[in-house]
């Protein structure tokens, strides 16, 4: 009867323990919560009510579900997945049925077969939640959840009687922190290959800028303060108004909006200058954008393997960025640009419809007296004088003529206001002209002596080609706002446009030098995050290998592996040995040991539950003392090991060792008669 009552999985050894079961609930809610913030909102409700239900199942209010019950639960939850707009193979998809998965088993859960399964399933998640998100808080909060869950199976090898919540998350806590040190050794030194499969892409990016811009779309950015990506160069940070990041290249109008053009070829080897004249050498750091386009100053080439150049003198990676990419770049500020053009570029970059806005057109032709420079010029200054103001709140413009709509009427906007007029106006008189969208400026972090470039520095410039010398920048916010260019975006905006921003940027926080300084340490602790663990690829894993081997060879690697293992495991093996080190022994207590395994040649053994006077009257018996000599020692004894309100020093130590010595000698000299 017992053995069929085990083998159905109803036995007493193979039920739940009851607080390894309030873990494993306490686990779901732990694991499942950080997805709050990447899936949809009902399966994290879904999660959280299946937990509610198997509470009610212990508790009897409820019942397991029977199989049709089961079924329907998980067809509609593949429905549910189908319809909340999740793509068929995206990560998002994948994630939200693992969740579900690991939900409805909960519910049907019995047996500790059926708990291993959940609790290896809550593994799973918190590993899925790093394709989401690999910050520093993240990784923190996630090794707690780790420990929760590891918890939950301590508790599952227990007796009922015995599963202490507290104690068992004491202990797995102590097994992750043990396992912590060789986990460093596999990921310095295993090898980075190829994953086996690929992981389908989250269908949300982050980035800010976008490949079609309409004028205005930038402003809304400046609302944001999210990092955008950080900035390590070797030698002196460049001037404020230098830090020009180029990110997509806009050759398309149409609508009143400016998108990217056809895709063009990579910059031939040869046109890449010389290195080391005149280069700013530096490393980009770049947040997920779920996208390919990278950021760099002008004129970029990439230092890194999966980094390519493009025909605009842009920088691709090979695949989308879906955590922080580590990039090295060489840029080359006096590099000239196309000093020829191709007439498919000629045709590309001039192109331009004269009907959209024709008062412009108009004003264009009357400017051009037939010298391209002159014409910039004259734009410029026109800008200048004119009323034009920067806003961040510019009025609404319609897609048919909305750059004589701008230039004529509202007169105010944001910068790709400013650079599509431009190069529409450019484009009138057929001088080859284009926009560049990208950021402008940055933060230099000064604990760490990075440069923080967010969202809110999101900036839009013109490019203009000139005969001889190449497309040439030209920034036409710097005519209506030059304190933009110098000085940032808050030194161009008004006090209602200010109070716009995000209350954690820099323009908000000028008097707070308290917070400012705490926001700079925590983003400080993020780059190092960033540099040595998210950054640690292929590349610079050989990078270290070759410093502290020299010449790498897979011997080399194999026995470094090997030597860092045996060396994490022994730093285990020392701590756990310590822990059960003998503890010092109290002066007195050392001297009755010594006594009494001194006296145990005399063929008197001590009981194991026989306490030290005791066993002293039996000796003082045993040589043949009265027991008023016995009663001296004892209670001399007595009062040093038990008493704390006895003093003692070197004198009564002294004085009852010689004690022992004299009742130790008569015990050998009774022995040998």
């Amino acid at each position: 009867m017992a053995s069929a009552r085990a083998s159905s999985g109803v036995g007493f050894a193979y039920q739940i323990p009851r607080n390894s079961l309030a873990l494993l609930m306490f686990a779901q809610v732990v694991v499942v919560l950080p997805f709050a913030l990447q899936l949809s909102p009902w399966i994290i409700a879904v999660g959280l009510f299946c937990g509610y239900w198997r509470a009610g199942v212990y508790q009897g209010r409820w019942s397991y579900p029977h199989r049709w019950v089961k079924a329907l639960l998980v067809l509609a939850s593949v429905v549910g997945v189908a319809v909340s707009g999740a793509g068929a193979f995206s990560l998002e998809a994948a994630a939200s049925l693992l969740i579900l998965a690991f939900a409805l088993k909960l519910i049907e859960m019995k047996s500790r077969r059926d708990a291993y399964l959940v609790i290896f399933l809550a593994y799973f998640v918190i590993a899925t939640q790093f394709l989401f998100d690999q910050s520093i808080l993240v990784a923190v909060y996630e090794l707690g959840a780790i420990c929760v869950v590891t918890a939950a199976m301590i508790g599952l090898n227990q007796l009922h009687t015995r599963v202490r919540p507290l104690a068992s998350l004491r202990d797995a806590s102590k097994l992750v922190l043990q396992a912590l040190p060789f986990t460093l050794v596999l990921f310095l030194l295993f090898p980075r290959i190829a994953p086996l499969w690929t992981v389908p892409l989250p269908t949300a990016g982050k980035t800010g800028i976008t490949d079609v811009v309409k004028p205005g779309a930038i402003a809304a950015l400046t609302q944001s303060d999210e990092l955008a990506f950080r900035v390590v160069f070797e030698g002196e940070i460049p001037r404020y108004r230098d830090l020009y990041w180029r990110g997509l290249v806009y050759s398309e109008f149409e609508d009143g909006a400016w998108s990217v053009g056809p895709e063009l070829p990579a910059v031939p080897s040869s046109l890449r200058p010389e290195p080391g004249r005149g280069e700013v050498a530096y490393e980009v750091l770049l947040e997920p954008t779920m996208s390919d386009w990278l950021f760099a100053l002008d004129t970029a080439f990439p230092r890194s393997a999966g980094v390519a150049s493009t025909q605009d003198y842009r920088l691709r990676a090979r695949d989308p960025i879906l955590s922080v990419f580590r990039y090295g770049v060489a840029s080359y500020p006096d590099f000239v640009m196309d000093e020829r053009l191709t007439s498919r570029l000629i045709t590309r970059e001039t192109r331009i419809d004269l009907q959209d806005s024709p008062r412009a057109v108009a004003l264009a032709r009357s400017l051009h007296d037939g010298d391209d420079e002159r014409f910039v010029d004259a734009v410029l200054e026109l800008i200048r004088q004119e009323p034009f103001r920067y806003t961040l709140n510019p009025p609404r413009l319609p897609d048919a003529g909305s750059i004589d709509a701008f230039w004529f009427e509202s007169r105010a906007g944001f910068c790709t206001h400013y650079a599509g007029a431009f190069v529409y106006l450019m484009r009138s008189v057929g001088i080859p002209a284009r926009m560049v969208g990208g950021y402008q400026g940055g933060e230099i972090n000064p604990i760490s002596n990075h440069l923080m470039v967010r969202q809110y520095d999101a900036h839009a410039w013109a490019e203009v080609w000139l005969r001889g010398k190449g497309w040439q920048r030209v920034d036409p916010t710097a005519a209506v706002a030059p304190e933009r260019i110098e000085r940032g975006l808050s030194a161009a905006l008004s006090a209602n446009d200010r109070a716009r921003l995000s209350a954690l940027t820099s323009a908000r926080l000028g008097a707070w030098s308290t917070l400012a300084d705490m926001l700079y340490w925590v983003d400080s602790l993020e780059h190092r995050w960033n540099l040595w663990v998210i950054g640690y690829d292929s590349r610079f894993q050989a990078g270290f290998l070759e410093r502290l081997l020299g010449k790498v060879t897979p011997g080399r690697t194999g026995l470094v592996m090997l030597a860092g293992g045996v060396a994490s495991i022994g730093l285990v093996a020392v701590f756990l040995f310590w822990r059960r080190r003998p503890r010092k022994r109290h002066p007195v207590e050392r001297m009755f040991l010594r006594f009494a395994g001194k006296v145990s040649g005399y063929g008197l053994q001590r009981n194991p539950q026989e306490s030290p006077g005791a066993f002293v009257r039996r000796a003082a018996r045993n040589a043949g003392w009265r027991d008023e000599q016995a009663d001296q020692i004892v209670a001399q004894l007595n009062a040093l090991l038990y008493n704390p309100a006895v003093s003692w020093g070197r004198a009564e130590v002294a004085s009852l060792a010689a004690q022992l010595r004299r009742l130790q000698f008569r015990l050998a000299f009774a022995s040998a008669r």
